[in-house]
């Protein structure tokens, strides 16, 4: 008796989710690479979840909380504004070390007032965030962001939590009382390597007449043509031993 539509599509999602855990794990023990696994997380959000969009948040060491990653520029702006206004769910989430859901965002005006006007005329409709967990305290959050009213299962809940998990052990890979330490400091580094990607991006931007995402979109793609470190190509764009040209032969 052939399979049923359903369990072939269930079938097709274990795949997925088989396939992208695992090609988050094979980066972190290989050559560990944050920048990479919290673009594969990001992707992860949308592919397996459902969500338009995603972001990451981080608590920064030197105080604040402050975006690490997010899948387009919408999804930045949402980021940056909790920052900024000192409010939305993933402040909640990192506050309360646990998952916070709006999935109606139109019901949460009350909650977060400055936050939820800006989200809603950005197009996003609802919101979870889930939390990165270390050493029983949230030190940043997983936002999955929705352009429609949306209520995520159990299960998926689960799968968003591991991913986040996977998240911090990319920025951690340390054991013990050193773990904090190492969080700390690859933090910063992730955050130091935004914005050097975004100073990369500009350049190629700038010098090819194009714009900011198609440049951020060919940096990204030579690095996997490459099979190089995307920290590698911003650095070679940057000191100028890379012409912006060959991102695009």
């Amino acid at each position: 008796m052939p399979d049923s539509p359903h369990a072939h599509q269930a079938d097709l999602f274990a795949t997925a989710v088989a396939d992208t855990l695992a090609e988050i794990t094979s980066v972190l023990v290989g050559a560990p690479d944050s920048g990479a696994v919290l673009r594969l997380v990001t992707n992860a959000g949308m592919e397996l979840l459902g969500a338009a969009a995603t972001g990451l948040m981080v608590v920064d060491p030197r105080g604040g909380v402050e975006v690490a990653a997010a899948s387009d520029e919408p999804a930045r702006f949402v980021e940056l504004l909790q920052s900024q206004v000192a409010q939305g769910p993933c402040l909640d989430c990192i506050t309360e070390t646990a998952v916070v859901t709006a999935f109606d965002l139109e019901a949460e005006h009350d909650r977060w007032p400055e936050f939820v006007p800006a989200a809603l005329a950005v197009g996003y409709r609802a919101i979870t965030s889930i939390p990165l967990p270390l050493d029983s305290r949230a030190v940043g959050g997983l936002n999955l962001l929705f352009t429609e009213n949306t209520v995520l299962t159990t299960d998926q809940l689960r799968l968003a939590q591991v991913i986040a998990d996977l998240t911090v052990l990319a920025l951690v890979q340390e054991d013990g009382y050193r773990r904090a330490d190492r969080f700390a400091e690859r933090t910063l580094t992730a955050l130091n390597d935004r914005v050097h990607l975004g100073q990369a991006v500009g350049l190629v931007a700038g010098t090819l007449d194009i714009h900011p995402a198609a440049a951020h979109t060919a940096l990204i793609g030579y690095a996997e043509r490459e099979e190089r470190g995307i920290r590698d190509v911003v650095r070679a764009i940057t000191d100028g031993a890379l012409d912006p040209a060959e991102l695009f032969r």
